[in-house]
């Protein structure tokens, strides 16, 4: 009876080391999902890749909905500092740094209930599927297949 208990612990621990390793990867790639996202709205201001990205972020935990927060500063920045030495990006650049103060303030507005996660998936998949269905199987190579000038 002992050796048949420690060989059930054994198979409970692999099980849950394989699940936080899985849960960690798709936390990943639906952080680089927010990041391709953002990525394609701010060089194509294609509208569905804005809900696309808001729609990650929506169904994003806390911490992680936090640290795609910084991201969107981060990038509002770089492209605001890179448009101070190329004049011809200025209104382009502040267009963007706007749309992207929007989005924080629209990401982090709330904690966000399943209720509203439901809302907002539904939104993303009434105005492109192709983008929800790869929310839910945490594909970020979506914006690369269809956008992949931007991604070289």
């Amino acid at each position: 009876m002992g050796t048949a208990l420690i060989v059930l612990i054994a198979i409970i621990v692999v099980l849950i080391v394989l699940f936080l390793a899985r849960m960690k990867s798709q936390s990943k790639r639906i952080n680089d999902y927010f990041c391709n996202a953002i990525r394609v709205y701010a060089f194509t201001s294609n509208p569905d890749a804005k809900i696309a990205a808001v729609t990650a972020a929506k169904v994003a935990a806390g911490v992680q909905r936090n640290s795609m927060l910084g991201y969107l500063r981060g990038m509002a920045s770089d492209l605001k500092q890179m448009s101070e030495s190329e004049s011809d990006l200025k209104e382009l650049t502040d267009q963007f740094v706007d749309v992207a103060a929007e989005l924080e303030k629209e990401i982090s507005a709330k904690d966000w209930t399943i209720r509203d996660i439901r809302a907002q998936k539904e939104e993303l998949g009434n105005i492109n599927a192709e983008y929800l269905n790869a929310l839910n199987r945490c594909d970020p190579f979506v914006f690369a297949r269809k956008f992949p000038d931007l991604f070289k």
